[in-house]
């Protein structure tokens, strides 16, 4: 990747790290998750809706862009699901851990990347390093028993939403070059706003929480919103394999702001997870 890219991914990873730190302090993450998209939706309406009828977006970036806009409302039911009865530190790390894993796959069996062996290593090492700064003990795989009390903590939730975050990714790069960022990110948010309006209606307090909560909500919808959309200019530039997995790199950003903002232990399997993923990092960046 250029430095450039690098240098966008990164910021691209500082702010989606900043919204997910308001994530984990909200007492209740799902609520909190499609409210940020919706305020992000609606701040950046105009700007869409003007590139909406100025650009010219062929039937095939269209076809990508509502397939990732479908898979959308999967990831956000299943979120929504798994927020719900599980612990977000077990189950985010898995979520994300296998899309990095999944991605380089994709890339090279579905989109013919070719990637050379270190960056191939550093896919590897960012998934092996968000396990390991995830609450995921290595005593779950030394038994039956911790086998058994793995799936009932919501391992499949978290396998299921991270093959869910790979397929809209895959779909994300298809279309990313055919359609600006800013616009597309909208249309595929568009899923959250239903899904608000949705949960409005069925539990009636969603529209009261989007205004008394308004002045949390802006920068995080602003973070969310942003962080997205550079990644989908980074998907028009470079291969999914390199800029998908790199990405992960706000995991280290991630961690740290847990340790400032909420008090964290940084324990040794944390601290080597870090070490695993700026390693990877680095071999994604240089090599």
């Amino acid at each position: 990747m250029t430095l450039g890219i690098t240098l966008l991914i990164l910021f691209s990873a500082l702010i989606h790290s900043l919204w997910n730190i308001q994530l984990k302090k909200s007492s209740d993450p799902f609520k909190f998750l499609i409210n940020i998209a919706a305020w992000g939706w609606f701040i950046f309406t105009p700007y869409s809706v003007y590139k909406l009828f100025n650009s010219s977006i062929s039937s095939e970036t269209m076809f990508f862009a509502f397939l990732s806009f479908l898979i959308h409302f999967l990831y956000f039911i299943f979120l929504g699901k798994a927020y719900a009865n599980f612990e977000l530190s077990l189950v985010y790390p898995i979520a994300r851990g296998l899309s990095v894993f999944l991605l380089p796959i994709y890339g090279i069996f579905i989109l013919s990347e070719t990637i050379t062996v270190f960056a191939a290593l550093g896919c590897a090492f960012i998934f092996y390093g968000i396990i390991l700064t995830g609450s995921i003990s290595h005593n779950y795989f030394t038994s039956v028993t911790g086998i058994k009390r793995l799936l009932k903590s919501g391992v499949i939730s978290a396998l299921t939403i991270g093959v869910i975050i790979s397929l809209y990714s895959l779909a994300d790069k298809q279309a990313s070059g055919g359609i600006n960022p800013i616009l597309y990110v909208w249309f595929t948010d568009t899923s959250a706003v239903l899904m608000f309006f949705y949960y409005q209606k069925k539990e009636g307090n969603y529209l009261n929480y989007f205004s008394s909560n308004f002045r949390k909500l802006i920068m995080p919808g602003i973070f969310q919103f942003t962080s997205y959309a550079i990644v989908i200019y980074a998907y028009s530039t470079t291969f999914l394999s390199y800029a998908g997995t790199f990405r992960e790199v706000g995991t280290v950003f991630g961690a740290i702001f847990a340790k400032i903002f909420l008090s964290e232990n940084f324990t040794v399997k944390k601290t080597v997870g870090i070490v695993f993923i700026i390693s990877g990092a680095l071999l994604i960046s240089i090599f």
